[in-house]
Parts: structure tokens; C-alpha cells; sequence
């Protein structure tokens, strides 16, 4: 939003706020508010908020609210009854209110020993992840908690639940609310603000007497969820509403083309070529040239680890995974026996684990202690590549992409393979700031093997020319007590993009 706003350009530019993006105070000063043309908020709340923090900025923008939506057909319905499977989707986090969903866990299990809870998501910070697992065993609800990692197929995964439990402290207009209510199963909703505006006061929980009490109900009609998601959060009523504010938007330009119909559906392409005379008398050659623009949007969610070796073992947990590149030349005896060598971690963590790296040394040594590996020059062997890929749920590739000649032909090779797992990809940060100290003393601080450094937006770029989306960005560094160490901390809380390294999770398009 911040590089569109800031782009010289003829088209309506309308911004889609769903919750968090309010709370950004440099994203939200940065964006040139006067070229916005029209505000969509996901709920009143959000953007009564919106309008009291940002009122100088906001104040004069066309707005509406339109709630989140999903296509019906998508969800199947199934009448459900109370029973014992309470699900969670969603990351594992303080924004999600962890400790609130860990109390309501224990009070369930009180009542019935019975009571599952399903978690769909990851955590987000090792020190909830910490504090959850030590808990968990504290209030001894091992055997009622099931972690199901990240769920893909979430209709699926809903389809078993009698429950779905919401925990947050904030909450925009939450999807996996609406998604679980459109399959017919009964949510238990923490009264954030707002809450109440949204769904039914029935179902909205302030205190953990009151989320039992809901619970226990038998107050439980499947049709009447369904029926509320199809009145409120349905795609069939919701897109027409983003079509009509769009549309007057275009009417106050006076650049809508009255003769013309614009359908019923929703088509961006439609309403810029029915612009009219926004979009006449343009030099194209001009339109090219003003269309570089140098200041790149960096991701606005960043998630920040401190270690990024045990991130990479916790996401592989219990999963078939590839490691390319899991020699460690010139290093891995030492760390081996200092047990900080990442393939035995992903050993000791994975369901099933296959490494594959260019070091034919290290291979024959790695085999030698029993690990199944094999020589592959990912650069140049596609075929092998592409046989190894198969049959794999996360294929991890941990500071490599730097030493490589060609990356973007070994991203080739790998989008030829056709999989469908996961990619978990770290690399150094070109802007990291311990990396800057060293330049002023007249040296780089940088592996020798390196051939090159990334960014957070050119590995993005990288990965969109040869075939894979990012779908979560994180930034790692090493937490060390002494002076600098506790000084980067506090850089980091200012700045998390000046961290050691990146990881971006990526997905073949």
C-alpha cells in the first residue's frame, strides 16, 4: 500500500482494512493517504478505531464496512451435536490469547476428562511455545491437547469438531469463526471488542465461567450457524457490496461509464477498462517509466526467532522432509560433537529424513554414520531432484541459497519437480545490522564461499520469476549477554529488519 500510494498512477486505488495494519504506526504514516481513493473495512469496530488514532488521515476518505466472507460451496454442512473435539485454527501466539485458550483447555477437562482440543497452527515465538508446553504438562493435559501443525485442508479438519474456540484479545472479523460456523459446528467466542457486533451475544464468552457455561449448553443448532454465515459472511452477497462502493467511487471521479453494464461479478479488469477518461490520453512510454519506483513495500508481518536451527527442527517435527544441503563443510565434525549440527537435530525431530548435498566427501561420511544421503548438484541434476522431491511434506534448503552460482536455475529445477510441500528457505539478511558494524572498520563480515546476499523483497522477487509465493516472512537472530547483544535486542524491537537472517516459507504456485 505504502509503494501504491507513492507510484504516479490513473488507477482507483482502494485499501482492503482488516485489523492489525490500524496498530502499524510507520506503515500508516507512510501510505500518501491523499491518493487513497476509498476505505473497506472488515468491521465497525476496526474502523472506528481507524478513524479516532488516524482521523487526520482518514477523516476524508470514502469508507464502508464489509464483513469477511466465504463461498458456501466450499464448506460442507454437516449437522453436529455437542460433543468432545474442540478445535483452535490459528497461530499459537499473545495476539491469539494463549494463556485465555490454555485456562479454558484446564476448566473443560475439569468438567469431562473427555474433552479434546484439536490446534491447527504453529506458535509464533519460541517462548510461547516454551511457556504453552510447560504448562500443558504443569495441568497435566498431555492427553487432551492433539497438535495438528498447519492444517491445509481446513473444511476437512472441521469436519470432526463439535467446537471451535476464539481466545483472542482483538480480532478484526475472524475467518476461522466464520469457516467453522459454515460447516455447522458451534463456536465459543472471547468477547473482544467488537465481538458482539459480529456474532451472536449467545456464543460470546467473558469469563471462563461463562465459556463453560456455553459449552455445557445444549443450545446447539448446526442449521442456525450455517444459516447465519449464509445471511452475514456469504461471497454471494459480500462481493456485490465491494462491487457497488467501488463503483460510486468511480461515479464521484466521474469516470464510470454509465452506458455499460459491470455484471454481477467481480472484475478488477472490468472496472479499469469502463474508467473512461481516467484512463485516457496516457502516454504509454511516460506510464512505463513512472511505473519504477525504487521504494519496495517491506512485509508488514515479520515474525522474529532466536534461533533460527531450532525454528527449522520445531517446523519439520514429525514430518517427511528433503534437507538440501546438509553437509556442513569444514564444520561438522566439531558440531556434531557440540550436538549443533542441524541434520542430526532434523534426525532426531523428523518422521523420515533424506539429505542431499554437493560435498561428495561429507556424503560418504554422513553415510558412513548411518544417515541416508545422497551427492545431488541441485544446479545441474534436475531429474535426481526431481525423484528426491517426491513424496515429501517440507523440503528445507537452510543457508544455501547463497553459495549457489545460478539460484535461479536450481529454483528452476526445483519448480520442474511438481511437488506440493512445502519450502522452508534461510539465508544471511543483507541488512543485517551486525553485518553494517564491521564495514566502517574496513571489512565485510561474510562466510568466503558467499556468492551473494538477499533482502527480504529480492528473495521475494526471486521466488515470484521462477514459480513460488512466500506465505510467511521471519526474521532470525542470536540473542548473546554481553554489550552489543543486548543493544541489538533493542535495535531489533525498533527495526526487526535489520536481523541476522531470513526464513520465508514458500509454496510452488
Amino acid at each position: 500500500m505504502i509503494y501504491l500510494s507513492r507510484k504516479k498512477s490513473n488507477f482507483l486505488l482502494v485499501s482492503n482494512i482488516r485489523s492489525y495494519e490500524i496498530f502499524f504506526d510507520e506503515s500508516m504514516s507512510s501510505i500518501a493517504w491523499d491518493k487513497v481513493d476509498g476505505l473497506i473495512f472488515v468491521a465497525d469496530h476496526v474502523r472506528q478505531i481507524a478513524n479516532e488514532k488516524w482521523q487526520n488521515r482518514l477523516s476524508t476518505i470514502p469508507q464502508t464496512t464489509i464483513y469477511n466472507c466465504v463461498e458456501l460451496d466450499k464448506y460442507r454442512f454437516d449437522k453436529k451435536s455437542p460433543g468432545k473435539n474442540i478445535g483452535y485454527v490459528g497461530y499459537l501466539n499473545a495476539k491469539k490469547g494463549i494463556e485465555l485458550l490454555l485456562q479454558c483447555i484446564n476448566e473443560a477437562v475439569k468438567i469431562d476428562p473427555a474433552y479434546c482440543f484439536h490446534i491447527a497452527g504453529e506458535f509464533q515465538g519460541e517462548r510461547f511455545e516454551h511457556y504453552t508446553r510447560h504448562l500443558v504438562l504443569e495441568m497435566d493435559l498431555e492427553r487432551n491437547i492433539v497438535y495438528h501443525g498447519w492444517v491445509k485442508d481446513i473444511p476437512a479438519f472441521l469436519n470432526d469438531m463439535n467446537y471451535i474456540i476464539s481466545t483472542s484479545p482483538w480480532e478484526g472479523c475472524p475467518n476461522n469463526i466464520i469457516e467453522a460456523m459454515a460447516c455447522g459446528v458451534k463456536p465459543l467466542i472471547h468477547n473482544w471488542p467488537g465481538a458482539s457486533d459480529i456474532f451472536p451475544e449467545n456464543l460470546i464468552f467473558s469469563t471462563i465461567d461463562e465459556f463453560i457455561s456455553i459449552l455445557k449448553s445444549s443450545d446447539y443448532d448446526s442449521s442456525m450457524y450455517r444459516d447465519y454465515v449464509s445471511e452475514n459472511f456469504n461471497a454471494e452477497k459480500q462481493l456485490p457490496e465491494i462491487e457497488r462502493f467501488i463503483l460510486s467511487l468511480l461515479e464521484k471521479n466521474d469516470n464510470a461509464d454509465q452506458s455499460k453494464s459491470f455484471g454481477s461479478s467481480l472484475n478488477l479488469k472490468g472496472w479499469q477498462e469502463k474508467a473512461g477518461s481516467r484512463y485516457s490520453g496516457s502516454n504509454e512510454k511516460q506510464d512505463e517509466e513512472e511505473s519504477v519506483n525504487y521504494l519496495q513495500p517491506l512485509p508488514p508481518k515479520v515474525e522474529i526467532v532466536d534461533n533460527r536451527k531450532a525454528y527449522t527442527v520445531d517446523f519439520c517435527r514429525g514430518k517427511k522432509v528433503l534437507h538440501i544441503g546438509c553437509v556442513d563443510s569444514g564444520m561438522m565434525q566439531k558440531r556434531i560433537a557440540e550436538n549443533n549440527y542441524l541434520h542430526h537435530q532434523l534426525a532426531g525431530a523428523a518422521e523420515r529424513l533424506i539429505g542431499i548435498d554437493i560435498d561428495s566427501r561429507g556424503i560418504k561420511l554422513l553415510k558412513e554414520e548411518g544417515y541416508d544421503v545422497e551427492t545431488v548438484d541441485i544446479e545441474t541434476d534436475k531429474e535426481k531432484l526431481a525423484v528426491l522431491t517426491k513424496n515429501v511434506d517440507i523440503i528445507v534448503i537452510p543457508e544455501v541459497i547463497e553459495h549457489l552460482s545460478n539460484p535461479g536455475q536450481f529454483l528452476d529445477n526445483l519448480y520442474s519437480a511438481r511437488f506440493d510441500s512445502d519450502i522452508l528457505i534461510s539465508t544471511p539478511n543483507s541488512f543485517s545490522y551486525r553485518v553494517a558494524q564491521y564495514l566502517s572498520q574496513g571489512v565485510e563480515l561474510v562466510h568466503p564461499d558467499h556468492n551473494c546476499y538477499f533482502s527480504l523483497v529480492t528473495l521475494k522477487t526471486l521466488l515470484n520469476k521462477h514459480g513460488f509465493d512466500i506465505r510467511r516472512h521471519l526474521l532470525y537472530y542470536w540473542p548473546s549477554d554481553n554489550n552489543f547483544g543486548r543493544k541489538y535486542e533493542q535495535i531489533l524491537d525498533r527495526s526487526p529488519y535489520l536481523a541476522e537472517g531470513i526464513i520465508v516459507i514458500a509454496h510452488r504456485k
